[in-house]
């Protein structure tokens, strides 16, 4: 991932907070003033930020801004809040746009028509912005941020702001000073501190917990790997796992350790790291054809490991393995090749890219469809979904 912006606070700042705040690793590429000339016409509306992921390139600080807040949960999803999340960050957009033509370098003005917009800032777009805020932290019971206890893109999009306000010694010194504002005045100087102190905290390496073996964790391991993500592992022993069990939140595994936090149940896991790298779609269809997917090979997972390492007698194992074979897989993968085949990329389970489908199809792939450990089962079958099996054999080569 990179960011592409000046070399300065301004609109790029708040994206640099979140995505430090979120762990998340990116390139931060600071342009010249003097270079810019000869760089602009590669970007799409000749102006920045951009953030580039995923092979796309975001424009627009406000929607990248919302687009990474809501992937990584800085975004209230009640309508009522979200607005008022909303309406917080365009008033200090209103603030900032009454800020600039008087304090800041790059303004046409002649230095004495802006010492009278300097004073007239000061005397009555100042005080008048830092009243609302002051009644929105007022209403809210933790007044150490904007919303509720902890960080929205609100906070972001402010104190990258207030950066930006700071770079002006006139504008600085008078922040310094004002006692009139006692709660916003706490609050920047304590969440901006806060968020400096987090841009110098390397990220974590996660660390997987899992048995030595293919199984649930495939699929993490696959999304990681493709993500680039280095993390390391914690390879359990099945004859070791007694004496492990008992050091997991619900005794079982997959744990992902991220962030200081043990996550648990593998769907769960999914989704977060889904959302965290951009393989999960935030528009309802599009995320309801990679969820439905996901469950449908959850279900033809399941129905075949629940039969591969159960202790029923090798012929009543036989019997349900003929059962399994005769009717749940066939529905299973006819309605996997059906989305596959409607898919206008066939290479990919929905759109034209990576989504957390695919690493449940190939997960599964690994652990019951081309697993030594089952050799053969699937041929016969795999036959009769012949777009499904390409899919498989192709994408497959991509993690070799």
């Amino acid at each position: 991932m990179k960011l592409y912006y000046f070399d300065m606070p301004g609109r790029g700042e708040a994206i640099r907070l979140l995505l430090r705040h979120a762990n998340v690793p990116f390139e931060d590429v600071r342009i010249k003033f003097e270079e810019w000339p000869k760089m602009k016409e590669q970007f799409e509306l000749q102006q920045l930020p951009v953030l580039e992921c995923h092979g796309k390139r975001l424009t627009q600080s406000y929607a990248i801004l919302l687009y990474l807040g809501r992937l990584h949960g800085y975004m209230f999803t009640c309508p009522i809040a979200a607005q008022a999340i909303l309406c917080a960050m365009n008033t200090f957009e209103d603030f900032m746009t009454k800020f600039y033509p008087g304090f800041t370098p790059m303004s046409p003005f002649s230095e004495a028509e802006k010492s009278v917009m300097q004073e007239d800032f000061l005397k009555n777009d100042f005080p008048f912005f830092m009243n609302y805020f002051e009644s929105v932290l007022k209403q809210n019971k933790d007044q150490t941020f904007m919303f509720g206890n902890r960080y929205t893109v609100a906070d972001f999009f402010i104190l990258g702001s207030y950066k930006q306000l700071r770079l002006s010694e006139k504008m600085a010194k008078f922040m310094d000073s004002c006692t009139q504002f006692p709660l916003m005045k706490a609050y920047l100087e304590k969440r901006l501190a806060d968020l400096e102190g987090t841009s110098k905290v390397p990220p974590t390496k996660p660390k997987l917990h899992y048995f030595d073996m293919h199984g649930r964790a495939s699929m993490i391991r696959l999304l990681l790997k493709h993500a680039k993500v280095e993390y390391d592992e914690v390879r359990i022993k099945q004859q070791d796992w007694m004496s492990y069990k008992g050091k997991y939140p619900l005794k079982q595994v997959p744990v992902l350790e991220i962030d200081g936090k043990e996550l648990c149940q593998t769907d769960a896991i999914m989704q977060f790291l889904a959302l965290r790298h951009g393989y999960l779609s935030l528009k309802p269809e599009k995320y309801y054809r990679i969820i439905f997917l996901a469950n449908t090979i959850k279900d033809l997972f399941n129905g075949f490991v629940g039969i591969a390492f159960s202790k029923l007698p090798e012929a009543d194992k036989n019997k349900k393995f003929g059962e399994f074979f005769t009717d749940k897989a066939p529905l299973m993968l006819a309605a996997i090749e059906k989305r596959l085949k409607e898919n206008r990329s066939q290479e990919f389970l929905v759109g034209r890219k990576y989504t957390m489908a695919d690493f449940y199809m190939l997960g599964a792939a690994q652990w019951i469809i081309v697993n030594p450990m089952f050799p053969g089962v699937f041929d016969p079958i795999m036959k009769n979904y012949p777009i499904l099996k390409s899919y498989i054999d192709k994408r497959l080569t991509d993690f070799k």
